[in-house]
């Protein structure tokens, strides 16, 4: 009979001796595989909605049958649900009244923030900073609040049910958001700029239009997108201010789907798809923008 012995410890020398047999390009490979890894879950995890929103589309399919069976979904796929948002309901006014209403808030916005923001953010006077603080205030009210004081405004001045008033609340949404964002990129600008341009002869807003306007134009850019998703998505004053189902945007709309004892899943997930389209191309083709608009001016010269 054998007497069980106590397996020695490892020592330091022995320990560092088994580290060092993984060379510096082992470790550094194990690292890179790691993070990717644990990156294209994080996409996945993210995708995961989008793909359920598709599968939905095609085919009205729940979760448990789609665990028990992941490609029997396919068998019954069909775009009934496309034909019927397009042809059986106010899909397409209200995409074109979000079309409208989001890129006509998205320009007047801007042109008024990038005025707005260069007040604040460059010239120096009395009482800057402390309208710079009201309009970070105003964004600490829920829309809701202040829905129902436009619906009065705007029913007294004939603005009520109308795609110009909705235009104008949602100008008056976004522009405290852009102001701030627009006034860290201008505070960040050296002031030599313009003094340069205005000891050559350019009065102030000679300097503003042709040399600091062409270098924000990134930040412009950003600020556009931003605005834009904002007033796209917009849901609350859409609801209050709009009463006429062929000038509804797609958030209230869509929501007209829901009812009390129905819901056509199938139809829902189509016509969230095609409201998501215009984002996608947006985000697709600005990107570069929102990239180099945020970190234009993250450093001060």
């Amino acid at each position: 009979m054998t007497m069980a012995t106590d397996t020695p410890p490892i020592t330091d020398d022995e320990s560092g001796g088994l580290l060092a047999r993984f060379s510096d390009r082992q470790v550094e490979l194990g690292k890179t595989l790691g993070f990717h890894a644990l990156l294209w879950s994080l996409i996945g995890i993210v995708l995961f909605p989008v793909l359920w929103m598709v599968i939905v589309s095609v085919n009205q399919t729940a979760f448990e049958p789609l665990v028990a069976d992941p490609l029997g979904w396919a068998s019954n796929a069909n775009l009934s649900g496309y034909r019927d948002v397009w042809n059986e309901s106010d899909f397409p006014y209200w995409l074109r009244n979000s079309l409208i209403v989001s890129v006509g808030a998205t320009i007047l916005s801007v042109a008024v923030c990038t005025l707005g923001a260069y007040s604040i953010g460059r010239l120096r006077y009395r009482g800057r900073t402390v309208m710079a603080t009201f309009l970070l205030v105003t964004q600490m009210f829920p829309a809701i609040l202040i829905a129902i004081p436009l619906f009065l405004v705007f029913r007294d001045f004939g603005l009520f049910n109308t795609l110009t008033g909705l235009v104008i609340a949602y100008v008056a949404f976004t522009l405290p958001f852009a102001i701030w964002m627009l006034r860290g990129f201008y505070e960040n600008l050296p002031e030599s700029l313009e003094e340069a341009a205005m000891i050559d002869g350019s009065t102030r807003f000679g300097a503003v239009v042709r040399v600091i306007l062409p270098l924000s134009a990134p930040a412009i850019a950003t600020t556009a997108i931003f605005n834009w998703v904002l007033a796209w998505n917009e849901f609350v004053f859409a609801l209050v201010l709009i009463n006429d189902s062929e000038k509804q945007t797609l958030p209230p709309g869509m929501g007209e789907w829901i009812g009390q004892q129905t819901l056509n899943w199938d139809m829902m997930m189509a016509g969230a798809i095609g409201a998501t389209i215009p984002l996608l191309v947006v985000f697709l083709f600005l990107q570069k923008y929102i990239v180099k608009g945020l970190a234009e001016g993250a450093v001060k010269s």
